[in-house]
């Protein structure tokens, strides 16, 4: 029968989650999961313990496949029996990792929910409110005296009873916490086959759906976490799936086994946690490594071993005496030379330099028989928390103002509420979502309530230099957590499992309030045992701790305001300085909305719209007024084109203010503006279903306005125009001083050039902002309403560093941008080639405005031209082009092997603001260039839209 990979499915389901099919399953057996097979992530091990006779170790089997799964509705058998080689009535295929929706979408017993559907008619609520049996069947070895078999979950919801061959082995409560079972005398007389059974408890705690109502004009029933937030008093699990104002209610709540399941075998003694503490001098020339050893020895009495490893191409060995059970070992540069890094390589945040990464490998080992082995990737950096800044009442506080290696760090952030609404999250699809953020110019994930906490995620975060600012699983929308055992006891097991990451930026103990004391004490506690070195905030809201950070708050706004708005809000004068949620509307593309709402809702914003969160929390006065406002803003909407192509620019506006109204007022005081910037993360950056709000990209990975906007407001050196006061102004994130010169043109609504200014810039000094002059006399002479600046900064041998451009208000004369709707079109050339490479191509589009019409948002989309459907991820190095006449860009994009493979005849398609498609040439060589004349077509002989 057919068997189901998971992270192939789950990558290809994403794909094509648009047209309402996931894939199919078919019946399984028996799990392939043998020695050396293809399931798992390794074999045997590849040192010494594949080479002695004795004691063979098999390194982390994942099993896959062969899972099957049921409601425990009280007609299964009890769990001797499910765990067992009985015929079971009524099992179905199920997909591990995964929830129970997931298997049943998979099944083809619901469509994806997420859509052209509103959540909560597509499946029944009633989801949640059972148990469910997991099952699976896998061959196991023929054990060795000596050797030990291990069995682990990493990660299970909410609570889980494990069955194998007819006996309990053990439970797991809450989402975050892993659970590793000795099964060795189990499997000792399992005669070449396992037979597993996990029994998923539902929630203690849970509301009825919270339902959406687009002419309500706030969230789902006017309250996060559900009718009464009792969801929250769950604890550790994913809350926000009771309904948010940034996702439905999920009707499964997200049960199940959600992450890997994997079995593995050592000798007598396992090393059950290696935790690599480095310890970088002030002046960075040296590091010194300590290495923490976690040991579980089931000798019956204390036994020599030989600790030996290998870091950085050196390897090492100590002696040391384990006891019988548990205990710990630590080796350190004083017990080996080894372990002391002269002129270490150094993880930097992104933008910063490279996230370099050391590989320890290590073992135990005695009588020539290796135990075992763990190999930890880490980082070698330095942090500092704070600096003194005046606070309101006059007295330096010590601020959140991070320092990495002695380099100050405007923190440039986005939230994550969580990474898949359904956790349909393979390892791929997650590096890619981390990767946009990178590409972003961002330095932040802000992981909101601990909601996205698994080994791939902040390995990824590794790899791309994304600090994470990671919370724990307590709200204030709700009661506090019931057992606050059970929540302490994922919080420690969060911390053992993910310090070891450079990532890992602080820990903080929940979401916009101070979680109860016994949490708050708790948390400080486990940070000052197992973690020492990183902070321990109460909250996102503020810090009551011992020596408390401040400085730093939420509070929004959540919704549009005009670019103005937030510069006067970071101009110096507002308390606090760091701010870790602001967010705004982001409006998808056009071929985006119509993936994820039905047809008849396209044109007629309705219940829907609401379910794709177009109210928000609110604000606005929900997705009415939004609409409104943009219909104020830049023109009547006239159809659902016209929605889409305005959106882009009021996402554009707001969200790129977010970033550059705190980049531009950031680390230093001056007169009159004592609380200079630290840091900023917007609400929000990923999204976990499609959405209308809160989002820098799509849930299929389409990076829309918004993640330019990101992107070019969070470069490391920007020339500024502040919305505000029309200052100009270099933003340096760099080590270093920036020079060169500053040419301003400003050009009227025809495109032609009516005023320009150059500035010698002597030295904007590093990590820090210089304001370099003023164009509001400029704009006041402006011959229109609206005026198009473009600033360019060129250093001191005439190269480029930084091109920036805005459309902006008259200041005398203030009316929006309604005089848009009336600029000529712009004529564009576009000149795509492809160029092929041994695991990719690589698309280049040169573009170039050929008229006098400033171009303004030309936006390039790579698709298959005979579906018409867009190739997804593709994101361009720079997007939503703005050109004057005669000005060029040359953008690129690259594909994988499997995207070519997949879409044979490959095209780059053309929008924008206004374009002349008769003046205007596009070419392409090897590939197709044309109009995305859906997206154009604007202008309906009568308005379709709303009502």
């Amino acid at each position: 029968m057919t068997q189901l990979n998971r992270r192939r499915f789950l990558s290809s389901g994403i794909a094509t989650a648009g047209g309402g099919v996931l894939g199919a399953l078919g019946l399984s057996g028996i799990a392939d999961a043998a020695p050396g097979g293809t399931t798992g992530t390794a074999g045997t091990a590849g040192t010494a313990a594949t080479q002695g006779a004795h004691l063979p170790r098999i390194d982390s089997h994942e099993i896959t496949s062969g899972w099957t799964f049921t409601a425990a509705d009280g007609t299964t058998p009890p769990g001797d029996q499910v765990a067992s080689a009985q015929r079971i009535a009524g099992l179905k295929p199920a997909v591990v990792p995964g929830t129970p929706l997931t298997s049943m979408i998979a099944n083809g017993e619901y469509p994806d929910p997420l859509y052209g559907h509103i959540v909560t008619d597509a499946v029944p609520d009633t989801l949640k409110d059972t148990d469910y049996w997991y099952r699976v069947a896998f061959p196991v070895p023929r054990l060795v005296p000596g050797q030990r078999f291990w069995l682990q979950f990493d990660g299970i919801n909410y609570l889980g009873t494990i069955w194998l061959n007819g006996t309990r082995v053990g439970t797991i409560e809450g989402a975050f916490k892993r659970g590793v079972f000795d099964v060795t005398d189990i499997i000792a007389k399992a005669d070449g086959t396992a037979h597993l059974a996990v029994l998923i408890g539902k929630l203690d705690y849970a509301d009825p759906p919270a339902l959406p109502s687009y002419a309500s004009g706030v969230t789902r029933g006017g309250r996060n976490g559900g009718e009464t937030g009792i969801t929250l008093k769950n604890g550790p699990t994913f809350f926000c799936t009771a309904g948010w104002d940034w996702l439905p209610t999920i009707p499964d709540r997200d049960l199940g086994i959600w992450q890997p399941v994997t079995w593995s075998t050592t000798g007598q003694i396992r090393l059950t946690d290696v935790h690599v503490d480095p310890t970088l001098s002030a002046d960075l020339s040296t590091a010194d490594i300590a290495i923490g050893l976690t040991l579980d020895s089931a000798f019956g009495s204390p036994r020599s071993v030989v600790v030996r490893g290998t870091l950085d191409g050196r390897e090492f060995t100590r002696t040391v005496t384990v006891p019988a059970g548990a205990s710990t070992v630590t080796v350190t540069s004083q017990d080996i030379a080894g372990l002391r890094l002269n002129r270490p390589k150094l993880w930097w945040p992104n933008g910063y330099g490279d996230p370099h990464r050391y590989r320890l490998s290590i073992g135990v080992e005695s009588g020539g028989q290796v135990h075992d082995e763990r190999t930890v990737d880490f980082g070698v950096r330095r942090i500092e928390y704070t600096k003194p800044i005046q606070s309101q009442t006059g007295t330096p506080t010590d601020c959140l103002a991070i320092t990495v290696n002695n380099q100050p760090i405007m923190v440039m952030g986005g939230n994550w509420g969580l990474d898949e609404a359904l956790k349909r999250i393979p390892r791929e699809r997650l590096r890619e979502q981390v990767w946009l953020h990178s590409e972003a110019n961002l330095n932040l994930i802000r992981n909101w309530n601990g909601q996205s906490s698994t080994e791939d995620f902040y390995e990824a975060c590794d790899e791309f230099g994304i600090l994470v600012w990671q919370d724990f699983f307590c709200s204030t929308e709700g009661p506090a957590p019931a057992n606050v055992t059970r929540d302490l006891d994922n919080i420690r097991d969060c911390i053992v499992r993910f310090r070891n990451h450079p990532s890992v930026l602080l820990w903080c103990g929940g979401n916009e309030g101070p979680p109860p004391q016994p949490l708050v004490d708790g948390l400080d506690a486990l940070v000052a045992e197992l973690d020492p070195k990183r902070a321990s905030l109460t909250s996102s809201a503020g810090d009551t701790g011992k020596n408390p950070i401040g400085g730093y708050s939420s509070g929004g706004p959540y919704h549009w305001v005009t670019p103005s708005t937030h510069f006067g809000l970071n101009d110096g004068t507002h308390w606090p300085p760091f701010h870790n949620e602001v967010g705004s509307y982001s409006i998808p593309t056009l071929e985006f909305i119509k993936k994820m709402i039905p047809e008849a809702s396209w044109e007629h914003p309705d219940d829907s719209w609401a379910d794709r969160d177009v109210n928000g929390n609110g604000g606005n006065g929900g997705g009415a007024g939004y609409l409104q406002l943009t219909a104020e803003r830049y023109g009547e909407l006239q159809n659902l084109p016209d929605f889409a192509r305005k959106s882009q620019l009021m996402n554009y506006e707001c969200i790129k203010a977010i970033y550059e109204a705190h980049a531009a007022n950031m680390e230093s005081a001056s007169p009159g503006k004592p609380y200079p910037r630290t840091g900023v993360i917007m609400w929000m950056t990923n999204p976990a279903q499609p959405s209308f709000v809160w989002q820098m990209y799509t849930h299929d990975l389409e990076a829309h306005s918004s993640f330019y906007a990101v992107q070019h407001a969070c470069r490391r050196v920007n020339v500024i125009l502040n919305s505000k006061t029309y200052d100009v102004v270099v933003a340096n994130h760099t080590r270093a001083a920036v020079r060169g010169t500053i040419a301003v043109t400003l050009y009227d609504l025809d495109g032609k050039a009516f005023d320009n200014t150059s500035w010698r810039v002597g030295g904007a000094a590093a990590s820090d902002h210089t304001v370099i002059g003023n164009l509001a006399t400029q704009l006041n002479g402006a011959p229109s309403d609206v005026a198009f600046v473009r600033l360019s900064f060129k250093d001191a041998h005439g190269a480029e560093l930084v091109r920036n451009f805005y459309w902006i208000e008259n200041p005398d004369r203030a009316a929006g941008f309604l005089s848009l709707n009336d600029v000529a079109p712009a004529a564009v050339s576009v000149v795509a080639d492809v160029k092929h490479g041994r695991d990719s191509i690589e698309l280049t589009a040169e573009v170039e405005n050929i008229g006098k019409a400033v171009a303004l948002m030309v936006h390039l989309q790579v698709y298959d031209t005979r579906t018409g459907e867009r190739i997804l991820p593709a994101t361009f190095d720079d997007n939503y082009l703005n050109l004057v006449g005669g000005e060029s860009s040359t953008v690129r994009v690259r594909l994988d092997t499997g995207q070519v493979r997949d879409h044979k005849d490959i095209g780059v398609r053309i929008d924008g603001w206004k374009i002349d498609q008769r003046a205007s040439r596009l070419r392409g060589h090897g590939l197709a260039v044309t109009f995305n004349k859906a997206a154009l077509s604007t202008q309906p002989p009568a308005k379709t839209f709303g009502g």
